[in-house]
């Protein structure tokens, strides 16, 4: 089998080629969405320059969500599904599609988001709080400004009139997003942080940083870095990219699924805050489960780590 075109790289070689792999499959899908914008929705792209805050009108919504999908497939889908074939043998081998975890584990995962939604809610609306100085207050005005303007975005969204525009919004918001965005910032950029500087935790902490950084939500941007520092953690301790992967999944699929409930009535009060509570011993015992299972992912995996070790000194001994 021939080596991959670029395995040689050295990590830091492979993060700029990274980068100019992402502006170039952006670029591209996006001038992909302009091309096909008169054949799929009969409008040109002035119209839809001159409409795109318009978000009473459906048709401009769509357009909208066509271009959340093909900036989702461009950022994050392609350049991981490339760097696999370009740095490894495939993105399945390189970017662990082939570690399968346990049933055990898995189900973790989904107690572990379930229960931490009271946690996350609090920190939100911790980090709402947050100030900035007086000397940064056209900073603070801009930052409100493009949080008001994505609120009204999703807002737009998750207006589902039909199972299909759930089913749609499923696949926009959560099933692209966890398989695209953990391909990119846990199997490509935290392994390369990681070979670079040979720091595993740094690595962590980096890619879910660029993570939180990615969404351009400045309001979320702490609660969002904790859940990348989890997802994280859990593709390090499981080794494989399906448990952050589920978690992304649950993470976005809660919302998704509890904006439906509301648009049918089910669910009363604001689908944003579900799962909220002002309750200080719930947030408590939200942390503390969370911690828990934590705590019990990682002792599987260094219990994983014993076992072999184990077993290799017994396979040397015979």
């Amino acid at each position: 089998m021939k080596p991959p075109l670029l395995n040689t790289l050295t990590p830091f070689p492979k993060l700029i080629f990274i980068i100019l792999l992402i502006i170039s499959a952006y670029a591209l899908t996006f001038l992909l969405g302009l091309l096909l914008l008169q054949p799929l929705f009969g409008l040109s792209v002035t119209t839809v320059m001159g409409s795109l805050t318009d978000y009473e009108n459906r048709q401009m919504v769509r357009v909208l969500e066509f271009f959340q999908v093909l900036q989702s497939v461009g950022l994050f889908v392609l350049p991981p599904i490339l760097a696999g074939y370009l740095f490894g043998y495939g993105p399945v081998s390189y970017l662990n599609f082939n570690a399968h975890a346990k049933p055990s584990v898995l189900l973790l995962t989904i107690i572990l988001l379930i229960v931490s939604l009271p946690l996350v809610q609090w920190m939100i609306s911790l980090n709402e709080m947050i100030r900035l100085p007086e000397f940064l207050r056209s900073v603070e005005l801009w930052m409100q400004q493009t949080e008001e303007e994505a609120a009204k975005l999703t807002e737009a969204f998750m207006k589902m009139d039909s199972a299909g525009s759930f089913l749609f919004n499923l696949l926009m918001i959560a099933v692209i997003p966890a398989l695209g965005e953990e391909m990119m910032f846990r199997g490509l950029l935290q392994r390369l942080f990681r070979e670079w500087l040979g720091n595993v935790h740094v690595a962590i902490f980096i890619s879910a940083f660029l993570f939180s950084a990615m969404h351009f939500q400045f309001y979320g941007f702490i609660p969002r870095l904790m859940l990348g520092l989890g997802f994280g953690y859990l593709y390090f301790w499981s080794g494989s990219i399906w448990v952050p992967v589920l978690a992304h999944f649950v993470n976005n699929g809660a919302a998704v699924f509890a904006a439906w409930l509301a648009s049918l009535g089910i669910l009363g009060g604001d689908w944003e805050s579900f799962g909220s509570t002002t309750n200080i011993w719930m947030i408590f015992m939200s942390f503390v489960f969370t911690a828990a299972i934590l705590f019990f992912l990682y002792r599987l995996r260094t219990r994983k780590i014993s076992e072999r070790s184990v077993s290799d000194r017994i396979g040397t001994t015979e």
